[in-house]
């Protein structure tokens, strides 16, 4: 059989696959380190002309709490139910020594739930710090007393 790329087999593409990918993840992630740097000289520089200027510096804008539950959330529901899945199918198709290998993906979402709702308690925390309620519930004010009926008794 003649391969399209000569001598190269599927198990020398299959040797280069994991190779590429780790060298694009590190290729990725120095990407995004030095734009990242770019763009806060960038906003250093601009604060530097400002204040030559003499124009009165903004403040830096404010970093917003992120929802991470949220997407842990749903991560630790899908590997969840395919670690359930692949635990019964395989237990029931190979028996159960076979079957622990769909623990693997269950637990990693059971952790991925836990940790959720940690992060959910402790975003809850913070947006009562930040919009100043201490956690503690303040009723609404009541109305005030009506006024007492005027002197009807000298009604003419």
């Amino acid at each position: 059989m003649h391969h399209v790329f000569g001598y190269i087999g599927p198990e020398h593409i299959a040797i280069f696959i994991p190779i590429i990918s780790v060298i694009g993840g590190v290729f990725i992630a120095i990407t995004a380190i030095i734009v990242g740097g770019r763009k806060k000289d960038q906003e250093h520089q601009e604060r530097l002309r400002a204040m030559e200027k003499g124009i009165p510096l903004p403040e830096p804008p404010q970093k917003e709490i992120k929802k991470t539950y949220s997407g842990r959330r749903a991560g630790g529901l899908v590997l969840t139910g395919i670690g359930l899945a692949l635990w019964i199918a395989i237990s029931t198709a190979e028996g159960p020594e076979e079957g622990v290998w769909g623990l693997i993906p269950l637990f990693i979402g059971l952790g991925l739930l836990i940790a959720a709702f940690f992060d959910k308690r402790e975003y809850d925390s913070e947006q009562e710090k930040k919009n100043g309620n201490g956690g503690t519930f303040t009723p609404p004010a009541r109305p005030a007393a009506p006024a007492p009926p005027a002197d009807t008794d000298n009604f003419v």
